[in-house]
């Protein structure tokens, strides 16, 4: 839901590359909840229009990636690079808050599993889909910033909003070619929304069937889980509201390491399952011959989604942990009504 909204807010930058937009932060809000609702009304379609328009925006979405990753390189140039460390900040400090932001571009990695009930031959097609999908966007992520890095001055860099369209226009002169990878990217972006508004309804879905939810939630329309995405859109849309009412400043950044903080907390509890797992010496979840490399492998993931959290910062942990504490609520309510259920 959060990334939703973070998602929506940096469609927003290249939307103002083809329509000024972003001068007044109440136009560039209003243009950001429009970018959530179309997505959303793909899914109400059905998870057939849904798998559709993913395909045509994952196409679209590689076309410029990999025009930058690739054609970028051959444009570098090392003194557009920016110094190594640009303020006072320690550089330990400077790498967490780094990687709390880069884990955004990751995230996802979970959502083919999340949506597994929905894909053809998951056993097969979701492993290969999560480690293919991985390798494969590291590699064009890597590429891609290295190539912006060194096409783009640093200090437009800085300020932009649309820094493969700046890398474009370098690339081959004129506004052209920024203009094409903007529609590009808004295409992309509204489309990772599509598959994000659809997992999102996917997780309450699944918890509802557990009995972890209220019942509406795992009620189904054309294989989509209507009442999820409708509250999807609601609450990504309030959230959007209240971080431009805050202050335009920042906005994307804020909601990417909310969004980070929020990620990292399942992962933080599944290292400690496996901890658990490992150390209580469970015989149907541990393999012992493993046990040494599993352990040390669950302690590194473990302290690892920690330093996520630590380099994420205060007013991100701030907002996650008031996001986890209505969860607890909802959790409340639901074991009240069975705890009822079960004494009647």
């Amino acid at each position: 839901m959060v990334s939703n909204a973070a998602l929506a807010v940096a469609a927003v930058g290249y939307l103002d590359v083809l329509i000024p937009v972003a001068d007044h932060k109440w136009s560039a809000c209003l243009a950001a909840l429009t970018l959530q609702l179309l997505p959303a009304l793909a899914n109400f379609a059905g998870t057939r229009y849904v798998g559709a328009v993913q395909l045509i925006a994952t196409v679209l979405k590689f076309l410029p990636l990999l025009l930058v990753a690739f054609g970028g390189l051959f444009f570098f140039d090392s003194a557009n690079l920016g110094p190594f460390q640009a303020g006072d900040e320690s550089p330990v400090g400077a790498v967490s808050a780094s990687a709390a932001i880069l884990l955004f571009s990751y995230l996802g990695v979970e959502s083919a599993a999340v949506s597994a009930g929905e894909v053809r031959d998951p056993r097969r097609n979701v492993g290969r889909a999560t480690v293919l999908g991985t390798l494969g966007a590291a590699l064009v992520y890597l590429l891609g910033t290295l190539a912006v890095f060194g096409t783009v001055a640093h200090d437009k860099l800085v300020a932009s909003s649309a820094p493969f369209s700046d890398a474009v226009n370098v690339m081959f002169g004129g506004s052209w070619g920024g203009t094409a990878v903007a529609l590009a990217a808004l295409v992309s972006m509204v489309g990772a929304l599509n598959g994000w508004t659809l997992l999102s309804a996917q997780t309450p879905y699944a918890a509802a069937r557990d009995g972890l939810f209220p019942s509406a939630f795992a009620r189904k329309r054309r294989g989509v889980p209507t009442v999820g995405v409708l509250v999807t859109v609601v609450l990504a849309s309030l959230l959007t509201v209240y971080n431009y009412t805050a202050g335009s400043a920042g906005v994307f950044e804020v909601l990417v390491l909310v969004t980070t903080f929020t990620a990292t907390v399942p992962y933080l509890l599944a290292t400690a399952a496996q901890i658990y797992f490992l150390a209580s010496g469970q015989g149907e979840r541990v393999h012992r011959g493993r046990l040494v490399r599993d352990a040390v492998l669950a302690a590194l993931a473990f302290g690892f989604s920690m330093w996520l959290v630590a380099g994420a910062g205060y007013a991100a942990v701030y907002q996650g942990v008031l996001f986890l504490f209505v969860g607890v609520l909802v959790y409340a309510w639901m074991a009240a009504r069975k705890q009822r259920t079960a004494t009647r």
